[in-house]
């Protein structure tokens, strides 16, 4: 299932995408070889390479990115501008859900997927659709299977906000006390 057509990110040219990519090697190389987050000419690279992002990066991003993906990933996802849908509708929540969980698109795209619902939800929909254990503060949750369907009602309870054409939904399980971290 794909995104939502008026929540897919931006697109950058493959040219702009590959240019920053590069760029943000040589500045993981200046980090690497000594450069430290009050190196001026570091930081000068840093800020031209964030005014040509909507979302810019720190000096620890730059410096840990190749630990968890590519340069190339690193730079889509400085484009992604998650953002709060007033008006998102059930259907539109249930498609998010599946996006993220059934990895259906590229890390760039996942990742701003699921910023997008974390912009739109206050319960942390990460843990609950990765470690549902930490999201219910039960470790027997740890294997738990919920739907789509059921992820977007425990959601809306969670963040006590309910989305138009959302159905009744029945929450097999109680809400955490205390809320998340």
């Amino acid at each position: 299932m794909p995104l939502p057509a008026r929540m897919k990110p931006v697109r950058a040219s493959r040219m702009k995408i590959k240019a920053l990519a590069e760029k943000a090697d040589e500045i993981l190389t200046m980090i690497d070889t000594g450069s430290d987050e009050n190196d001026e000419t570091l930081n000068a690279f840093i800020a031209e390479w964030n005014s040509q992002v909507p979302n810019p990066y720190a000096y620890s991003n730059f410096r840990d990115f190749s630990s968890w993906t590519s340069a190339k990933q690193f730079t889509k996802i400085a484009f992604n501008q998650e953002k709060f849908y007033e008006d998102l509708t059930w259907e539109e929540l249930v498609q998010l859900i599946t996006f993220i969980y059934q990895a259906e698109g590229s890390e760039a795209d996942v990742d701003f997927a699921l910023r997008l619902l974390e912009k739109n939800f206050t319960a942390n929909p990460s843990d609950l659709m990765f470690w549902p254990n930490e999201w219910f503060k039960d470790e027997t949750n740890l294997h738990i299977s919920l739907s789509a369907e059921e992820m977007g009602g425990y959601l809306m309870a969670a963040s006590n906000r309910y989305v138009a054409g959302a159905p009744e939904i029945e929450l097999k399980y109680s809400l955490p006390v205390g809320g998340w971290d």
